[in-house]
């Protein structure tokens, strides 16, 4: 039998009075399990992922993963489909849901689907894997048409049938760290209080910020209100930068409302960590000398800036490097497209690589000859701290948490100042020296962020809210 959280209060020394249990601290993996499988991850979702499984990881048995069950509003532990689903390491013995058998596994899959009848096929898949203990065939294939035939028939009943909302559960002890996919839901249930009681992840503010720089229909124009009803809840932020942690205090101040509780935790190196199991952190050489700039390719990062200086070296017969442009294509990218299609010849010089997998990136960092981040704004900008972890030079653009996440270590320019960005760029290519001297910056005064640091400063800020709140 695995270990349980106790839910009684623990007896200390002799003489002294019972302290309580401890409480359970769970990560919410809602938005992970909607990240495809098999799918290369960057920004929040790797983030989340790691938070995921570094809870799977921990032995700690008063440490769950769980996801926001909307059918009966509340947060609920993993089945085993969802385990294998966002689960990319070891998985601690304590979190491992074992196979019940065909008959338990059935009923468990069609209790799933009552709780999300809006699934998709792929969860489907899932469902139907769980059922029949991963083997494929015949009764896999027959098992993923009844549960999906039942999902039609969840969705048409909540359809037809004004359903009354599930009473609020009430949950005593413990602490939900939500994951971003919540905090963007117009569904205010699992944000509401009813749920439980949270906490949230605060990447950025961006939304709230520049709602600008954002495509039009987007969730993420509800994160703004979500996170001010968080902060009157008294729901504490965890931030990977102190810049975030500043902004959002400072926003909410604007807004009339009590500085939120802010933990801070050192942003994972988890690219590196990657790279290290793999023996692949020393440099290599390339076929040819290029810039790497990993990011998602979307207005708020400002590639077209690139775009322009790789094009005003063109016509001034300056060779520059190539521009390796890694990640997917994003949104309110009109203008670059429009740019890329008046200057085809550019596409001789800059690359879009696409969503890579991480052994490519990998590879990117450790060859690439050094990097660029002209975002306009960013929580915390991964990209950036990536080239040092890889110990690649790499020019940021001057917000505030470029700057942090680079330790102020890197050249920094304003995001929109041309021609200081292709200035830079000219030298950081054609000057040897000044670029060997900022490499060897990086090696004397730059470490990576281990994982393990991360989610230990990540579970202590945890285990103090929930000391805070039981003391208030």
């Amino acid at each position: 039998m695995t270990a349980e959280c106790p839910d009684a209060s623990v007896a200390t020394q002799a003489g002294e009075a019972e302290r309580p249990a401890p409480s359970v601290l769970a990560i919410d993996a809602t938005g992970l399990m909607l990240w495809p499988p098999g799918k290369g991850l960057a920004g929040i979702p790797r983030v989340e992922s790691f938070l995921v499984n570094a809870a799977l990881a921990d032995p700690d048995p008063c440490v769950e993963v769980v996801a926001f069950r909307s059918g009966d509003g509340r947060f609920g532990p993993l089945a085993p489909y969802e385990q294998d689903h966002v689960a990319a390491g070891e998985i601690s013995p304590h979190h491992v849901t074992r196979w019940p058998g065909r008959r338990a596994a059935l009923s468990q899959a069609f209790e799933a689907v009552r709780q999300y009848p809006s699934g998709r096929r792929e969860t489907d898949r899932h469902l139907a894997k769980a059922v029949t203990n991963g083997r494929k065939g015949i009764v896999y294939q027959a098992t993923r048409l009844l549960i999906r035939a039942y999902r039609l028939y969840r969705r048409t009943r909540v359809r037809l049938s004004q359903l009354t909302p599930p009473l609020p559960v009430e949950v005593e002890r413990g602490l939900v760290l939500i994951s971003h996919h919540i905090l963007t839901q117009e569904d205010r249930s699992a944000v509401s209080g009813d749920a439980g009681k949270l906490a949230f992840l605060c990447h950025d503010i961006i939304p709230a910020l520049r709602p600008d720089l954002l495509g039009a229909g987007t969730g993420e124009r509800r994160f703004g209100s979500n996170i001010e009803h968080l902060v009157r809840l008294g729901a504490p932020a965890f931030c990977a930068s102190n810049e975030v942690g500043v902004t959002l205090t400072d926003h909410m101040r604007k807004a009339g409302m009590a500085a939120p509780v802010v933990y801070r935790f050192p942003m994972p190196s988890i690219l590196h960590e990657t790279a290290s199991r793999m023996g692949a952190t020393s440099r290599i050489a390339a076929a040819e000398p290029f810039v790497i700039y990993c990011s998602t390719i979307e207005v708020r990062k400002n590639h077209i800036l690139l775009a322009r200086i790789w094009q005003q070296a063109l016509e001034e017969g300056v060779k520059l490097p190539r521009l390796v442009c890694a990640g997917r294509w994003g949104w309110m990218i009109e203008p670059l497209r429009a740019f890329l299609k008046a200057h085809p010849e550019l596409l001789q010089s800059i690359t879009f690589t696409g969503l890579v997998s991480d052994e490519q990136l990998i590879q990117y960092y450790r060859s690439a000859t050094f990097g660029v981040f002209p975002s306009h704004i960013e929580g915390w900008g991964y990209g950036a701290s990536e080239c040092l972890d890889f110990g690649v030079p790499v020019i940021v653009s001057t917000a505030p948490s470029l700057i942090e996440a680079t330790g102020g270590l890197m050249p920094a320019i304003d995001s929109n100042d041309q021609a200081g960005w292709y200035a830079a760029i000219r030298r950081m290519t054609e000057d040897h020296a000044w670029r060997s001297s900022l490499a060897e910056r990086i090696a004397k005064q730059h470490r990576p962020t281990p994982a393990s640091a991360s989610w230990a400063a990540i579970k202590a800020g945890l285990h103090a809210s929930v000391s805070r709140a039981s003391n208030a």
